[in-house]
């Protein structure tokens, strides 16, 4: 089905549009029709986006709805021919009278050699009629020239004529222009279609309003967030925001929160629409966790930031003012600390007070990893690299760290050739994956953390004394609970309101009790002062004498010194699992938690992978 229909209104001009349409294999019909036959043809052909025609066929194909009209105009060589066949019997005087949307761009009145040439547009066959009986009967002119109507009248007046033909060359510019408002239609409706689709297929509801501010479009979204009712309850519903809107805010829809906002759309500084979009805070929510579990599990997101470290010490506030100063630089950080001091949770601080902040945070635990893959996960490796080794290779945790930060726990832990490749990404920022010759530039800084001392194992010669000064340039030193006795009762509070929120733990833990907490040394640091908190908790309303927290007390000691591990009850099989482990590794190093266990190093790194 053609989009495009020439419809002509005379038969010589139908020829001549046949023998253009032929000439360039053109798929488009040609009808003939007059001014009073014409609207009926146009409608009975099957919906054609442009029409095609002249003078005053083209007119009233204009008032028919949805078709959009391309004039055949008369050239001024077209009159000319016509002027000059007047001349050549001897007239000096000629009126040109046609309607006025074919004289397209022709001056009205003009002298031609010798020749004085008055042109008349007229709108309507009434007005083409009275102008040439005019011009007779007053005798201004010689003769007319003009369209078929106009010489049909200069007979009946008996005024030489000659009619102004429609050159190819015209027809065929009309064409060219039909063909090109087509190619735009198609291309403006492929445009909306894709927009369309878009809109449709977004989360958030969409709503178009025209100038006085109704609906002018919606998508499913935004008609289901109105439970259906959009076009009926819209006005009733957003009237008073749309009027109050002050920015982005909280809006209640049938019952359902969403967050709303107002974008205006026009041109050149005035308005022609509005653009409302909706977004269900519930699946705001859903999303945001959908995005935290994602960071969570690759180990890219870190959660902790400086204000989250809660502490009455003034060293400890020294030292975190010194540590926030030190996250606005790009230098490598060394964190030095007992177990259980919170490292980590200073290292995210760090990374989320830089300049990194919304880059990833990949966060290693060294001495988990089996000396046999640790540098297929640190470098990662191609496709080959070894037996086992996936066909696409693998990313390693430093290209995952790119523009971020890398933050190495107990790199005491690592073996010294491990050490040596490391020494060279500090050196150099860049890396090789394993059974690849091709170099990796890196942006990313290196935070490290350790509970041992390194200068001693560097005088062992279990630690390379060159990586030793590239990672300890910025180093932060964190105190043991037992040096800053001032925030075990604050600490004891907050993780004890987080475990049981409806008790006070003040009057749960009695005065007399606090002190003994107080005078508890604490071996395993922030760890173990959560891990009573969280006993507390569990007590429920049995709150603890001082024999009973001598004996719990005495229990945590025993686990520091390696004889039970307390885990909470309420947990799955694999969360027990998880727990276990991971308290042998507060006092054992890996190899002794593996022995301990009956695990390999393998099934270690396994196990502390699923948690990630």
């Amino acid at each position: 089905m053609s989009l495009i229909l020439f419809a002509a209104p005379a038969a010589d001009i139908a020829q001549k549009a046949e023998r253009i349409i032929r000439r360039r294999q053109l798929d488009m019909p040609v009808i003939t029709a007059d001014d009073k036959s014409v609207r009926d043809a146009v409608l009975a052909y099957p919906d054609p986006f442009v029409v095609i025609s002249r003078g005053g066929v083209a007119e009233e194909i204009k008032q028919i709805p949805g078709r959009t009209v391309v004039e055949v105009t008369t050239s001024f060589n077209d009159i000319l021919a016509a002027v000059a066949s007047l001349d050549a019997h001897g007239m000096r005087r000629i009126a040109v009278v046609m309607r006025g949307n074919i004289l397209f761009e022709t001056p009205q009145n003009f002298s031609l050699s010798g020749l004085d040439i008055l042109v008349r547009p007229c709108d309507t066959y009434e007005e083409i009629e009275a102008t040439v009986r005019s011009l007779a009967q007053t005798k201004k002119v010689d003769g007319i020239a003009g369209c078929r109507y106009a010489v049909r009248v200069a007979e009946e007046v008996r005024i030489p004529n000659a009619y102004v033909d429609t050159s190819e060359k015209s027809i065929e510019k009309a064409i060219d222009d039909a063909l090109k408002i087509l190619d735009a239609k198609r291309k403006e409706s492929l445009q909306l279609e894709r927009l369309e689709a878009v809109i449709e297929n977004i989360d958030e509801g969409v709503v178009v309003l025209d100038e006085q501010d109704r609906p002018a479009f919606f998508n499913d979204e935004a008609n289901d967030l109105f439970r259906g009712s959009l076009h009926t309850d819209f006005a009733e519903v957003m009237g008073t925001e749309l009027k109050e809107y002050a920015g982005e805010r909280l809006v209640t829809i049938q019952g359902r929160k969403a967050l709303f906002r107002m974008v205006p759309v026009g041109m050149r500084n005035r308005r022609e629409n509005t653009v409302l979009i909706f977004h269900e805070a519930e699946a705001i929510s859903k999303q945001e966790q959908k995005v935290r579990s994602s960071l969570y599990q690759k180990g890219f997101y870190a959660r902790i930031r400086f204000p989250d470290i809660r502490t009455e010490s003034e060293r400890m506030k020294e030292i975190i003012a010194r540590a926030e100063k030190f996250a606005r630089t790009n230098a490598n950080v060394l964190i030095l600390g007992e177990t259980g001091t919170g490292k980590e949770g200073m290292a995210q601080s760090i990374h989320n007070a830089s300049h990194r902040a919304k880059k990833p945070f990949v966060s290693v635990n060294c001495a988990s990893i089996p000396p046999s893959l640790i540098e297929s996960e640190l470098f990662g490796y191609v496709e080959g690299a070894f037996t086992g080794a996936r066909r696409a290779g693998k990313k390693g945790l430093f290209e995952l760290a790119d523009g971020g930060t890398i933050f190495l726990d107990e790199i005491a832990e690592l073996p010294l050739d491990i050490q040596g490749r490391l020494l060279r990404v500090l050196q150099e920022r860049e890396i090789m994956r394993v059974g690849d010759d091709r170099i990796i530039a890196l942006d990313i800084r290196m935070i490290c953390a350790t509970n041992k001392d390194l200068r001693a194992l560097v005088a062992e010669n279990k630690f390379r004394e060159d990586l030793y000064y590239r990672v300890n340039v910025l180093k932060v030193q964190l105190p043991p609970l037992r040096e800053r006795r001032e925030d075990i009762l604050p600490l004891l509070r907050h993780y004890f309101s987080r475990y049981a929120p409806q008790e006070d733990f003040d009057q749960f833990i009695q005065k007399h009790l606090q002190e003994r907490l107080l005078a508890y040394d604490w071996p395993g640091n922030i760890r173990e002062l959560r891990n009573i908190a969280e006993v507390f908790a569990s007590l429920g309303d049995a709150a603890p004498d001082a024999a009973q927290l001598d004996e719990l007390l005495g229990a945590h000691r025993a686990s520091a010194a390696r004889d039970t591990i307390e885990i909470p009850l309420g947990l799955s099989l694999k969360e027990v699992e998880l727990a276990l482990i991971e308290r042998m590794l507060e006092t054992h190093t890996p190899d002794e938690t593996c022995a301990a266990l009956g695990i390999s190093r393998v099934t270690l790194w396994r196990r502390l992978r699923r948690e990630i």
